[in-house]
């Protein structure tokens, strides 16, 4: 991981850990500032100029490979050692500040996280530290827009080299475009070819499918052997997975650099790939319905595909696959998942069916399709942690499919991350709710 060695030093991911964790990381050498690591001893100011510094430090941490930014804490500046505690204050507009300079300063954007560690919650607004993770990057190199301003359309390329920041010559720059086009283009080809994979599994169910395939930007690693197949197998079984339940898979198995996971032997609902740089795919069960389907002056009954069906599947395994990524194969930074609703072989053309205004499922979508595909960028961490942030990947992904048919976006999720309950069904808005609040996934009831 990115940030492997504070991690390490925190017992935890830094954005979870608390305020003591990081007074211990003072004068220990351990804990010294390096490529990975960059203290500030204050939050970054209001000012075009503070505003630059910002993006740049970001934008160098990204560029190499990944990091953490830590403001509140400052080094020696001898020995590049954590040595001083100064807590500002927390607030949400700090935090949005941040984000918006983010965007705005640099080419193309870093997807980071901010999170606020406070010395003391009660006192309000609390003062703490304010830590900036940056994974890996799969767009490198990202430029700062403007030296001291935007105006002036400068773009300069900053990188960490040990404890501080540089800049990239020309030359650095073209060979890390020319990387970064090589990569992805790689990376893509690993896409196509789990998603093929996964699609021609034999063990799979021949009408109706849902398949799903997520391949990380960055390749991570696991090793495959007897202890790493023992421990996925007992993690599988184990697992309880959100509207799917336990067992979903009961028998397990080994093809080339992936681990194979279905629910029998032979002809399963579900069957799944989970590969060793992080790569994972997924075939389910379609869930289709007979539909109202005016047409002509006529209504008669269409197969459909259930819309919250499909959506409550693309949550679940969404999150699956993207925990394979991350737990299992350590990788981070962004990913591309791919969606693919087909009717299969001698069915008819499908349409989309939702119920959320009447007892009985009515067709909303103009367009019939025998198969769709969608695809959509997705950041890793927050997808695996299965809350706003697996929303709004879901949301993406469905609402890029869907255009297939017609439909600008899966209504029941909204693009930044909260569910919309009066577009479910009456029959799962208790599920969506109880998972949203399991999930801190905030809810919208308006119509």
């Amino acid at each position: 991981m990115f940030d492997v060695r504070l991690r390490t030093l925190l017992g935890g991911p830094p954005g979870q850990a608390a305020y003591a964790q990081f007074m211990e990381l003072l004068n220990n050498p351990s804990a010294a500032e390096s490529a990975d690591i960059d203290y500030k001893g204050e939050q970054y100011g209001k000012g075009t100029a503070e505003a630059g510094e910002l993006a740049k430090d970001v934008a160098a941490l990204a560029n190499a490979g990944g990091g953490t930014l830590i403001l509140g804490l400052r080094e020696n500046r001898a020995t590049s050692v954590p040595q001083h505690a100064n807590p500002e204050p927390l607030t949400d507009q700090l935090r949005k500040n941040y984000r918006e300079t983010l965007v705005r300063r640099l080419d193309p954007p870093v997807e980071c996280d901010i999170d606020f560690i406070s010395e003391d919650s009660s006192v309000v607004p609390p003062r703490g530290l304010v830590i900036i993770s940056v994974p890996p990057s799969a767009r490198t190199p990202h430029a700062v827009i403007g030296t001291a301003d935007l105006r002036d359309g400068t773009l300069r390329f900053p990188y960490r080299n040990d404890n501080h920041t540089a800049f990239m010559n020309l030359a650095q720059v073209k060979a890390a475009i020319a990387a970064t086009t090589s990569r992805t283009a790689g990376r893509h080809d690993v896409l196509d070819a789990a998603h093929a994979a996964i699609s021609a599994d034999g063990r799979a169910v021949t009408g109706p499918r849902i398949t799903i395939t997520l391949t990380p930007d960055l390749p991570g690693a696991f090793p495959i052997d007897s202890a790493s197949f023992n421990a996925f197998r007992a993690e599988l079984s184990a697992d309880e997975l959100a509207f799917f339940g336990r067992e979903v898979f009961r028998s397990f198995g080994v093809g080339p650099r992936r681990f194979i996971a279905s629910q029998s032997g032979t002809r399963s609902r579900h069957v799944a790939h989970f590969h060793a740089d992080g790569t994972a795919a997924w075939a389910t069960e379609g869930p289709v319905c007979l539909a109202f389907n005016q047409g002509a002056g006529v209504t008669d009954t269409a197969e459909s595909w259930n819309s919250d069906g499909v959506v409550l599947r693309v949550l679940s395994i969404l999150r699956c696959l993207a925990g394979h990524a991350v737990i299992r194969a350590a990788a981070s930074g962004t990913a591309t998942a791919r969606l693919t609703l087909d009717a299969g072989a001698n069915q008819v053309a499908c349409g989309l069916a939702s119920n959320h205004t009447s007892s009985a499922h009515v067709v909303f979508s103009s367009t019939e399709q025998h198969a769709a595909t969608g695809e959509a960028g997705v950041l890793l961490d927050a997808t695996a942690g299965g809350g706003a942030g697996l929303v709004q990947a879901a949301a993406a992904l469905l609402a890029d499919c869907y255009q297939n048919f017609g439909v600008v976006e899966a209504e029941q999720l909204t693009l930044d991350g909260r569910i919309k309950l009066p577009a479910w069904g009456p029959r799962n808005r208790d599920v969506i709710s109880r998972w949203a609040q399991q999930a801190v996934v905030e809810v919208d009831i308006s119509a």
